[in-house]
């Protein structure tokens, strides 16, 4: 197979439904993060700092990276996509504490155990 047939074959076919649906889920959240994030600057919650968003744009690259590098190493083995579907995840877990988070500073009453 040469390059060309490689570059033609349709990549996403390789990938379980399960995964792409993860996937989009992942954008999905890392849109609402960043949207919360924006929110709480714009309501003054806390300041705009560049450091913080040029910080979150590098880890959100290193993340794209890692889960690339992990659907290629499932494909290369033949794992199944179970470390894919785990890495998604765990980013998918730490994204949606991180909304939470932002939620909660912006004072958006979050369900949860009471302390009476």
């Amino acid at each position: 197979m040469d390059i060309a047939q490689l570059i033609q074959y349709p990549f996403l076919s390789l990938v379980p439904a399960t995964i792409l649906y993860m996937l989009l889920a992942y954008f999905a959240f890392k849109v609402l993060d960043f949207a919360t994030g924006l929110l709480k600057t714009w309501k003054k919650v806390s300041p705009y700092q560049t450091r913080i968003m040029r910080d979150g744009i590098i880890r959100w690259i290193r993340e794209l990276v890692a889960i690339t590098f992990v659907i290629l190493f499932d494909l290369i083995f033949g794992l199944d996509f179970y470390l894919t579907g785990f890495t998604l995840a765990l980013f998918l877990y730490k994204e949606g504490g991180s909304i939470a988070e932002n939620l909660q500073t912006l004072g958006v009453d979050m369900p949860g155990r009471r302390w009476a």
